[in-house]
């Protein structure tokens, strides 16, 4: 077994983005930024929107861009196996596991397509702002609720996206 050894997962319900071995992980909470190395306190706690960067010796760091979702650690005997090579049941050794509803690797950005969706969005909620057509009924402010926060969530995706893309570049 590699001595103090460290397995990261990246999943989203649509796929598994990464799984490996790692030397360090970096990533961002609502409390501040955070790493982890091999052996590192057990944890479980949320991730906010940013990219997540992981490295592992002789690789280039693998750059994920997270939507938000949790992460949790976990140091114990077996933690990695099935992993890391080599990492069995009765090794110590450390997991990452980061769960996000939208994921992507942040190379795979599509600059344009981003910057489509910012203008639909920046342009639904300048109508959904202006809009003063809905009614006052129950249904309608809570769908016009729903809508404007939709939209919000859209812009931050795309100006998200745009931000990591023109850092990466």
């Amino acid at each position: 077994m590699a001595e103090h050894a460290m397995g990261v997962e990246v999943v989203t319900p649509e796929a598994a983005l990464f799984r490996g071995p790692a030397t360090l992980v970096v990533a961002s909470t609502s409390e501040g930024d955070f790493s982890v190395m091999a052996d590192h306190a057990e944890l479980i706690g949320d991730v906010v929107p940013g990219v997540v960067r992981i490295e592992a010796d002789g690789e280039d760091p693998v750059t994920i861009l997270i939507h938000g979702g949790f992460v949790q650690v976990t140091t114990a005997d077996g933690a990695a196996a099935g992993i890391v090579d080599g990492v069995g049941e009765g090794d110590r050794s450390t997991r990452v596991t980061i769960l996000a509803s939208i994921a992507e690797p942040a190379h795979e950005i599509d600059k344009p397509r981003a910057e489509r969706a910012k203008a639909e969005a920046e342009a639904r909620l300048a109508d959904l702002r202006s809009s003063s057509s809905r009614t006052a009924d129950d249904n309608g402010v809570g769908d016009a609720l729903l809508d404007l926060a939709q939209a919000e969530a859209d812009l931050a995706r795309a100006e998200l996206r745009l931000g990591t893309s023109a850092v990466l570049s």
